[in-house]
């Protein structure tokens, strides 16, 4: 999106120079990509890189696990594990929109898997990707109506899929009353 206009019948999105979209109203729902629209809030973003082995035969780790403070997520997914974070290691190279990895944090990552998770058990890795999220000096998540057509749903803190269901019921529930 380029820009967004509002006035009192419609809002207009301006996805380039030659083409607008027209609707009723727009919920903010980017997370971190949000804070180019909504420059009074605070959405910091914050890269997440990932990575997920090849299958380990007899893999006996069952749940899902936080660790340091939540920095840290690993599970089994179909005998393979899968785990992200150490985001801590290194703030202000990972407060970015760009999706990709960086050599320092992946190899961070195999070190926490060979000492923590795995130690003394033989692994591939598959496959690296990294997300973004939105944080901020507070926990919560920002859900408002920021204008009389624009509401937001943004900073999430590495929680969305958590969250997103009873967020996404506030929202319809705060568009509804005003329909």
């Amino acid at each position: 999106m380029k820009t967004i206009d509002e006035n009192p019948d419609e809002i207009k999105i301006h996805i380039s120079e030659n083409l607008a979209v027209e609707a009723d109203k727009i919920i903010y729902c980017t997370n971190a990509f949000s804070s180019k629209f909504l420059e009074k809030e605070e959405i910091i973003p914050a890269r997440g890189q990932i990575l997920l082995t090849e299958p380990i035969d007899g893999l006996k780790l069952r749940g899902t696990f936080h660790y340091d403070e939540g920095f840290y997520y690993f599970r089994n997914l179909d005998n393979r594990v899968l785990l992200g974070g150490g985001r801590n290691q290194d703030f202000k190279t990972e407060e970015t929109t760009d999706f990709e990895t960086t050599e320092f944090l992946q190899k961070h990552l195999e070190n926490f898997l060979r000492e923590v998770i795995l130690p003394g058990q033989d692994f591939k890795i598959a496959l690296r990707w990294s997300g973004i999220m939105a944080i901020g000096s507070e926990k919560t998540p920002i859900v408002k109506q920021i204008s009389e057509r624009q509401f937001c749903a943004v900073r999430l803190s590495g929680m969305g899929v958590a969250l997103a269901p009873k967020i996404g019921e506030m929202m319809a529930e705060m568009i509804s009353i005003l329909i």
